[in-house]
Formats: structure tokens, C-alpha cells, sequence
């Protein structure tokens, strides 16, 4: 076997990735200012040449993935439902994760795209926009203090010191 094989994964991926750490580190050294995201990227140069709307870089791949999948499954002589079918497949694949504020942002886009187009269908489109709110409120949700009750207490509730004596 060879040594490739060998290694997990994320070990190839660190090793495919340190170069690159290597030449950021050393910009950084520099004095070099820090990459900006391809998103930013796209939103200030859309800004600067008066593009509007400004493009979403994970929309954009989204309907790229659809329209790879139409026509790829058109060549292959299915009928426009199964093509169609596939496209939804490719689209929602390549939804962005849930794994932060931004990335949320992107994935609501796509959905909403993607309903807008009839790509995804409303009802699914409503579950997908629900975990979106859900992986939101648990990225910006902070954990209650120990001892603490979510509920308002009253004097109702709470004895008042002669009660607790009696």
C-alpha cells in the first residue's frame, strides 16, 4: 500500500494546507493586510462597479450545482422530471452548512432562491428555513446561570422570612 493511503484524511489535509499557513504566516510578519473572504470580495467589488444585486458567492454555487445536474442528466436522455429531480438533488447538496452566523445567512439565502424558483418546494423550504432559525437561536442563545429558574418569581413563590420559620 502506499504511504497515502495510509494516512487519515484530515493528516493529508493538514499536509496539503501547510504551505499555504506557512506563506500566511510569513504576510502576516510582513505587515500584509489579512485575505478577505471571496464574499467580501464579491461585495466590494459589486459595490465598486455599481453591480446590484450584489452576488452570494453560496448562491451562485447552488445554481451552478442545478443547472450541472440538469444538464447532465439531459444529456443522459432522462425525461425534464427525473433532470429536474437531480438539479433539486445537486442544489440542496450543496446548501452551506449550519455552522455559523454567516453561513446561516447563506444557506437562507439559497433556500429562499431555491423556493423562489420552485426548485425546493415550499413545505420543504419552511422545515429548512425552521433549522436555520433553530441553528441561529443555538449560535446566539447564552446558557442560563446555575440556580437560576426561567420563570419570574412572585411573592406567591417565594416564603417571606416568617413564613420559613413557621
Amino acid at each position: 500500500m502506499s504511504q497515502d493511503l495510509d494516512q487519515a484524511p484530515d493528516q493529508k489535509l493538514n499536509q496539503a494546507v501547510e504551505p499555504l499557513r506557512i506563506v500566511l504566516r510569513q504576510l502576516e510578519e510582513a505587515g500584509a493586510p489579512i485575505p478577505e473572504s471571496p464574499a467580501k470580495v464579491i461585495s466590494r467589488l459589486s459595490r465598486y462597479t455599481g453591480a446590484y444585486p450584489v452576488r452570494n458567492l453560496p448562491v451562485e454555487v447552488c445554481d451552478k450545482m442545478f443547472a450541472e445536474a440538469v444538464e447532465k442528466a439531459l444529456k443522459e436522455e432522462k425525461s425534464p422530471t427525473l433532470a429536474k429531480q437531480a438539479g433539486k438533488l445537486a442544489y440542496c447538496a450543496a446548501l452551506p452548512k449550519l455552522s455559523g452566523a454567516g453561513y446561516i445567512r447563506d444557506f437562507i439565502a439559497c433556500v429562499t432562491h431555491g423556493m423562489a424558483l420552485e426548485i425546493i418546494p415550499s413545505a420543504e423550504g419552511t422545515r429548512l428555513l425552521y433549522a436555520a432559525q433553530v441553528a441561529h437561536m443555538a449560535l446566539t442563545k447564552r446558557p442560563k446561570k446555575r440556580g437560576q429558574s426561567s420563570h419570574t418569581s412572585t411573592s406567591a413563590t417565594n416564603p417571606t422570612p416568617e413564613e420559613s420559620t413557621a
